[in-house]
């Protein structure tokens, strides 16, 4: 049996260009997100200078969300699926609960 050696540019192009595409369907996901939430949520969770919530009927800023300490992508669409009490049942479908979740997530500051 006869090996075939595969130069290291041609491995490093195709990496770059998978990288490239998922880079590319993460950035779409996020995109979708914000308009989702811009159509959905900017009155209660998308105000300028918005913070964490106050008080037991406090409305936290999707960006104080994203900054929790422990917060996840995986985090946030478990609680959409919830459909929390608080917040008006928009009948989000699956991709709408991950692409929503992607953009709250964007928003985290960067260390």
């Amino acid at each position: 049996m006869r090996l075939t050696r595969i130069p290291h540019a041609a491995i490093a192009s195709c990496l770059f260009l998978i990288g490239t595409c998922v880079a590319s369907t993460a950035d779409e996901a996020v995109e979708r997100g914000r308009e989702l939430a811009e159509r959905l949520c900017a009155n209660c969770h998308l105000n300028p200078g918005q913070g964490e919530k106050i008080g037991a009927n406090g409305i936290p800023g999707f960006k104080a969300v994203a900054n929790r300490p422990s917060q996840t992508v995986e985090g946030i669409e478990a609680w959409l699926r919830s459909i929390p009490p608080m917040m008006p049942n928009h009948h989000l479908t699956h991709e709408e609960i991950s692409v929503l979740a992607a953009f709250v997530m964007s928003l985290r500051d960067r260390p």
